[in-house]
């Protein structure tokens, strides 16, 4: 199937993509009111009318902008593969919601915490968990949700009921882009599942826990086995591109590396992996019939969603405004 008019539209949409020298820009703003000033001029207007409401504006953009590519993208696929992990973030927030109301807490739930850019209505995904009717849900919802509960009356451990549900929404993500038959689409859902690992590796080292314990963290489908990332636990992290030299992201670990500082924050790995999972994607725009456009452009999309909310919490909050920088995401 042809993708030339869908690369097309979308080189036309990539001008109005904010740059990060406007987010830039932005942080320095005196205040809140002069920075929702400054996008008066951008495609964010529309959807601020206030203050008070800046995040759900910024996540009415998104909405819109993947509802505009509905209409013009051959594959609808590509567009949910970016608003699954939404979807299942959702889940997430319904089933602790009841896990509390079942623990006795009358205001558990918390419907504000929801998101509209899943690709299952909202109403319906809140129905269908808190009546018990899962048999309409994709994604392998229909198993997932009962196992959840299953685990959750049996450890109370509601990490371990987010971690089930992480493994079901890659395996999902994966199931998705292997039916569109797209290598490029493959590789990178493979890549982002190598990301998250990272992410946890990173994490898990901090909180000293050793690869036996950590192996069930990690989550099937990456270009790196669970096993082998595992196993950095048993290895100093200084130690770790060197061992990931042979893959894609062990050059994102060795440049966060060469600044010889092993306690890297958080914020700036999770940053840096960010940027690396649009990156591999770039080679898409050096062709005018590649699918993997769409997904590049939605990420970049979601790069500058990210900025603008660093950028105006920092000024809403008055934080440092080097830290802000330091924050945002290259995603232009």
């Amino acid at each position: 199937m042809s993708y030339v008019y869908t690369v097309a539209r979308l080189r036309g949409m990539e001008n109005h993509i904010l740059d990060s020298a406007f987010f830039s820009r932005l942080i320095d703003s005196a205040g809140i009111d002069e920075a929702l000033k400054a996008l008066g001029e951008t495609s964010y207007s529309q959807w601020i009318s206030g203050a008070a409401n800046f995040d759900k504006a910024i996540d009415s953009e998104i909405l819109a902008t993947c509802e505009e590519l509905a209409r013009f993208v051959p594959d609808k696929e590509l567009i949910d593969i970016f608003r699954l992990p939404y979807d299942f973030h959702n889940v997430k927030v319904l089933l602790k919601g009841l896990f509390k109301v079942r623990g006795g807490e009358s205001e558990g739930r918390r419907y504000d915490l929801l998101s509209k850019l899943g690709t299952i209505d909202v109403d319906e995904l809140t129905n269908a968990i808190e009546t018990e009717e899962y048999g309409f849900l994709p994604y392998g919802l229909t198993d997932l949700i009962p196992q959840c509960w299953q685990l959750w009356d049996q450890t109370k451990n509601a990490q371990a009921v987010e971690l089930l549900i992480d493994h079901q929404m890659f395996k999902a993500m994966l199931n998705l882009a292997e039916g569109l038959k797209m290598a490029d689409v493959i590789q990178w859902v493979k890549f982002k599942i190598d990301a998250e690992n990272l992410r946890s590796a990173i994490r898990l080292a901090r909180m000293k826990y050793d690869s036996a314990k950590a192996l069930a963290f990690f989550h099937e489908g990456g270009t790196i086995r669970p096993d082998d990332m595992a196993k950095l636990l048993n290895e100093p992290q200084e130690t770790w591109s060197r061992i990931l030299s042979y893959t894609d992201i062990g050059k994102v670990l060795g440049s966060l590396q060469e600044s010889g500082d092993m306690k890297i924050a958080l914020s700036d790995v999770s940053k840096s992996l960010d940027d690396y999972l649009i990156q591999v994607l770039e080679n898409a725009k050096y062709s005018m019939d590649a699918p993997a456009n769409v997904l590049l452009f939605l990420l970049t999309k979601e790069a500058e969603a990210r900025n603008m909310r660093v950028a105006l919490v920092c000024v809403a909050g008055g934080l440092d405004k080097e830290f802000g920088r330091r924050l945002l995401t290259n995603g232009r």
